[in-house]
């Protein structure tokens, strides 16, 4: 099973690595095609409960929400959130007799957290100095989950949430935020911008690390809610896009809102 995981890992780092360092449409598309993969995980997902979601519309909308992020237009952005807000909304008004109200929020909400949350991975790799960028959230991300990972299986005894992650465990969680703390603290002595010093990247790798311990446990409550382990097969010894991306997903919105609020205080 270890060897299984350490091999999918291996692969599918050096295959997101080659596309960070491409960028453009090429790192557009797999953020996309990642999005996309989660999105209908999701929707799997609701079904075992017997919910129907209004899954063409997701479907439809995601990739024009990555669109307007690549295009950097804000009022775009803004704007496309709001209509298609107001639209899912009136999927009930229009189409009652099939579609309940609560439904069409079960639609909007997994959008948001696929489509929406993953935008920021474009938005992060748009920013000057993208490439580094990128990495050094990437970096921070896989630090913490294979710190959390090992040390939380090898000298792990104190459950975090036993009833939403019982593998889960508080030791395990405090080496992941501090090896992407640290991590955080190393990158910004190698290769940061000038408006990282040694603090703030360690202060990032601390917002990062506790962003994505967040995400990995708001992801295992979603799978708790519906009765499964994992939320697809598509990654051996992984489980599902969802069960690898739930914590870069999470930290990917914090990161960036960090580097813009450091960018904008030293104007």
């Amino acid at each position: 099973m270890l060897r299984t995981r350490v091999f999918t890992a291996l692969v599918g780092i050096s295959v997101l690595l080659f596309f960070i360092y491409l960028g453009g449409y090429w790192y557009g598309l797999i953020v996309l095609i990642i999005a996309m993969i989660g999105l209908k995980e999701y929707y799997s997902l609701m079904r075992k409960k017997g919910w129907h979601t209004v899954e063409l519309s997701g479907y439809l909308f995601l990739p024009i929400a990555l669109l307007s992020v690549y295009r950097e237009n804000a009022l775009f952005v803004l704007a496309l959130w709001t209509v298609f807000f107001a639209a899912v909304s009136l999927f009930p008004v229009f189409f009652h007799t099939r579609v309940n109200y609560w439904e069409s929020t079960l639609s909007y909400w997994g959008i948001i957290y696929t489509g929406g949350l993953a935008s920021f991975l474009l938005a992060i790799r748009l920013l000057p100095g993208g490439f580094i960028l990128t990495l050094f959230l990437f970096l921070m991300v896989w630090s913490e989950d294979i710190m959390a990972y090992f040390i939380g299986s090898l000298a792990g005894k104190t459950p975090l949430a036993p009833q939403i992650s019982p593998k889960k465990t508080l030791e395990g969680t405090i080496a992941g935020i501090t090896a992407s703390s640290l991590t955080g603290l190393l990158l910004s002595w190698l290769f940061a911008p000038d408006y990282l010093n040694l603090l703030t990247g360690m202060l990032l790798g601390l917002i990062v690390g506790t962003a994505a311990a967040l995400g990995d446990l708001s992801q295992s409550a979603l799978k708790r809610s519906v009765g499964v382990k994992d939320s697809g097969g598509l990654l051996p010894g992984h489980g599902g896009i969802l069960d690898r991306f739930d914590s870069l997903f999470f930290a990917a919105p914090f990161f960036y809102i960090y580097i813009i609020f450091i960018q904008y205080s030293l104007l």
